[in-house]
């Protein structure tokens, strides 16, 4: 595969978290200031490391949410913290959550914004290989095929091994399959794993992938007749 480098860093965004956050999502309703204050005006002169608590316990409800698939709840509990408590220390787990509930909820511009803000505000953070994944993801339901299989070869390159190594190799492999690129799609998506929950559509692509390669190399009858 011709590997090449995907300048994921770009800009740096320098707004106010508040500002970005207004800005990723533009329908009305979906900040709740009135439950932000709920949440914290009781805590506004506790000090900085009773407000780490405060904020530990409102990231573990929303944790809680989305391993529920309450996607919209936890979204909500996530953005409370990064506009009330930019400083909490999981911030970049904040983010990342974050952007993933905005993904399954198909606002993808929304998630791209979050994951773009993770990785170039925290790029030590052990969420960025998360967070390019997401990019990657983005690009792929973007059909910005060539744009998703840049993002795979970063995270190939630069977080080999990672935990979500599986649905990278399978949205990479997706990609070369609509790229129509057979050699490809065979050669990464056989890197997917037994047990992860893309391997049965990985099988299913590979043996397509080796029937559409016959198809285009067998003449047809009817042309050497």
């Amino acid at each position: 595969m011709n590997h090449l480098r995907y300048n994921w860093q770009g800009h740096i965004l320098r707004l106010p978290i508040t500002l970005m956050i207004s800005a990723v999502c533009s329908f009305g309703g979906f900040f709740s200031s009135t439950a932000a204050q709920e949440k914290l005006a009781s805590e506004t002169r506790v000090s900085d490391r009773n407000m780490e608590k405060v904020a530990a316990r409102i990231y573990r409800d929303a944790l809680k949410f989305y391993n529920e698939r309450a996607y919209w709840k936890a979204a909500r509990e996530f953005i409370i913290l990064l506009d009330y408590y930019p400083s909490f220390s999981q911030a970049d787990g904040v983010l990342c959550n974050l952007g993933e509930c905005l993904y399954s909820m198909d606002m993808f511009k929304s998630s791209h914004k979050m994951f773009r803000f993770l990785v170039t505000k925290f790029p030590q953070s052990e969420y960025v290989a998360q967070g390019l994944h997401g990019l990657q993801r983005i690009q792929y339901q973007a059909e910005n095929y060539p744009e998703s299989i840049k993002v795979y070869n970063a995270i190939l390159s630069t977080y080999p091994g990672s935990k979500v190594e599986d649905g990278v190799h399978y949205f990479a492999g997706m990609a070369y399959f609509h790229e129509h690129d057979y050699d490809n799609t065979i050669a990464v998506l056989e890197k997917v794993g037994s047990r992860s929950e893309f391997y049965d559509y990985s099988l299913y692509t590979i043996g397509l992938s080796h029937l559409k390669k016959k198809a285009s190399t067998t003449p047809c009858r009817l042309c050497v007749s």
